[in-house]
């Protein structure tokens, strides 16, 4: 439509299907590290429809919907999002957690969403930082928030949430039917940024020897005798008044204080059964008080240490660095 000396002209343009094809109007790139569920919850609000009907579009109706496509998602599905995103096939897969060597310790995912919050006593199947969806240009939740072996935030030092802060509900943006984003309770409406205390300096080590041991085993490396690390890991049960709980079966307010009690040794949650996977948890403990991350340790071992002096400083390693370390790693491996 434009204005002219003699009045109104209407000129027809062109259709969308014929400028863009099949593609949707907005296509939205996942975030560094995201999950499945996030990044459709996300295009689905930039198309605007609210994600309690888009999985019914994608093919996928029913609850959880997004959550159990990140556990397994259909080759026609992906083939769906390629096509109507352009964004490469293998960069939706890779948001998924299938095949997941972690499965042993990922949060549980319940028949339904009421299941998965009604009772505080039971975990549900994610949690998340409330200062990282404060800070996001556009909030988006972690794969590695899945993991029952996370309690806090590696970035803001602070303890995750799993449920709302206001109503107490668990997470359910895959049955929001309002066009809102998903840091807001798809329950009560209420805002999920409000922050958390931070978590002592005990858990967050031992948080970090479980999830470097996790990346080496996710990247192949395997313990003696066949045994599985997140096997050995998510098959101890620990004592909880009479019950006996495995850790991915536990909300997060006992989890944190499951680790919490461990690094403190205040009393003993293993109760008096002994077998291998609470040998192996006992050994991590006693590991953690001194573990500096494998980033630290190997630029300790490789990296040559500056002299001592009067002057001298002593700063912290750079990727750079550590990625000509391994190069020259690599060369002189290649070379015996």
């Amino acid at each position: 439509m434009r204005f002219g000396p003699t009045g109104i002209s209407v000129t027809p343009a062109e259709r969308y299907e014929s400028v863009a094809g099949n593609r949707w109007p907005m296509s939205i790139m996942p975030a560094p590290g995201e999950l499945l569920s996030s990044w459709l919850h996300r295009l689905a609000y930039a198309n605007g429809i609210p994600p309690h009907y888009f999985g019914a579009l994608l093919g996928a109706p029913g609850q959880n919907w997004s959550a159990r496509l990140d556990r397994a998602m259909p080759d026609r599905i992906l083939q769906f999002l390629g096509e109507h995103t352009h964004i490469p096939l293998e960069d939706i897969a890779a948001l998924t957690i299938a095949p997941d060597p972690l499965a042993r310790l990922r949060l549980p995912l319940r028949a339904s969403p009421q299941q998965s919050c009604a009772p505080k006593t039971q975990a549900t199947w994610l949690q998340f930082c409330p200062a990282c969806l404060a800070e996001d240009e556009t909030p988006y939740f972690r794969r590695g928030w899945s993991l029952a072996t996370r309690v806090s935030c590696f970035h803001h030092g602070c303890r995750l949430r799993d449920r709302c802060p206001s109503c107490g509900g668990g997470l359910a943006p895959f049955s929001q039917k309002r066009l809102v984003p998903h840091q807001i309770c798809a329950r009560c409406g209420a805002a999920l940024c409000k922050r958390t205390r931070p978590a002592t300096n005990g858990v967050r080590r031992l948080e970090r020897l479980i999830d470097d041991l996790l990346r080496l085993h996710a990247a192949g490396h395997r313990m003696a005798e066949g045994r599985s690390l997140p096997d050995l890991l998510g098959s101890a049960c620990f004592q909880f008044g009479k019950q006996r709980m495995s850790i991915a079966r536990l909300p997060h307010r006992d989890r944190y204080h499951l680790l919490r009690q461990l690094t403190e040794g205040r009393s003993t949650p293993f109760g008096t059964r002994r077998s291998p996977a609470i040998s192996y948890w006992k050994r991590v403990v006693q590991a953690a008080p001194a573990w500096s991350g494998l980033v630290t340790s190997f630029s300790v071992a490789v990296l040559p240490r500056p002299k001592a002096g009067p002057c001298s400083t002593t700063a912290g390693p750079h990727l750079a660095d550590l990625v000509q370390a391994a190069a020259r790693l690599d060369q002189q491996r290649q070379a015996l």
